[in-house]
């Protein structure tokens, strides 16, 4: 069996240095982006490298250069080398979700920290019900979107007799957790994170992002997590994240 390099470890007593992120359009790296943005925005960061990589016309997947970075080629990838030893073989970090903590533990001087027991707990976990429940079926419903619209002229009409209806279906199973994520929100609390801005909300914007591009999401039935959506696409980080991407839910920068 051949072996494989350790990844997702930081393995050095010195911190790491500028980061690269290899993003893909329209891709989940709009998280990484956004919270590096954020970093360099409150001078946490003084910048960071970006490999920008185009999806295939016709099949949507990741070009095979994106294995530079890690060698399944799935955005977002983060690699980074110590700050001491820049010429250093770097380090790779993926999972978004993984890399979203890797970046606030060497990063982030705190920023996102919860500010109590309670919020942390809330954080931690809506990160893993962004990427999980939400995720997840988000994933699905788009798969039944995007088969017919992939298909040949001639097969459409057949292939949307087949997955329109299962759009359906799994669009409706997002409704239990648009309204949990709706309880969730309030005037205390209007992050994910708890009372500020945490990792959560950098998790579940990709998911959310999607919805409301594919009209999954319906803000006027949700206006506190759509007030929450809108107050994110506000944020001048969020915008420079989504312009570096070079094109995000079919939108050209």
């Amino acid at each position: 069996m051949t072996s494989i390099p350790q990844h997702n470890y930081w393995g050095y007593t010195t911190p790491p240095g500028t980061p690269t992120v290899y993003s893909l359009t329209n891709s989940g790296s709009i998280r990484v982006l956004w919270a590096l943005e954020e970093l360099v925005e409150g001078s946490m960061l003084e910048s960071y490298n970006l490999k920008s990589f185009e999806r295939s016309k016709t099949t949507h997947a990741a070009p095979d250069a994106m294995k530079e970075g890690f060698r399944l080629g799935k955005s977002p990838i983060l690699t980074v080398s110590p700050a001491n030893a820049p010429d250093q073989p770097p380090t790779s970090f993926v999972e978004g979700r993984l890399v979203l903590q890797f970046i606030a533990d060497h990063y982030s001087k705190g920023v996102w920290d919860p500010q109590t027991p309670q919020d942390r707990a809330r954080d931690i976990f809506f990160q893993e019900f962004a990427g999980t429940t939400v995720s997840t079926l988000t994933s699905l419903t788009l798969t039944m979107d995007v088969i017919p619209e992939a298909a040949p002229w001639l097969l459409k009409p057949l292939l949307n007799l087949i997955f329109v209806p299962l759009k359906s279906v799994f669009k409706g199973k997002l409704v239990e957790p648009f309204e949990f994520l709706e309880d969730a929100l309030s005037d205390e609390k209007p992050w994910f994170g708890g009372s500020k801005l945490g990792l959560a909300d950098f998790c579940m914007i990709f998911p959310l992002d999607t919805c409301v591009a594919r009209k999954y999401f319906d803000p006027a039935k949700y206006p506190k997590l759509g007030r929450w959506h809108r107050t994110v696409h506000e944020l001048p980080a969020y915008q420079r994240a989504a312009k570096k991407m070079g094109e995000y839910n079919n939108i050209k920068a």
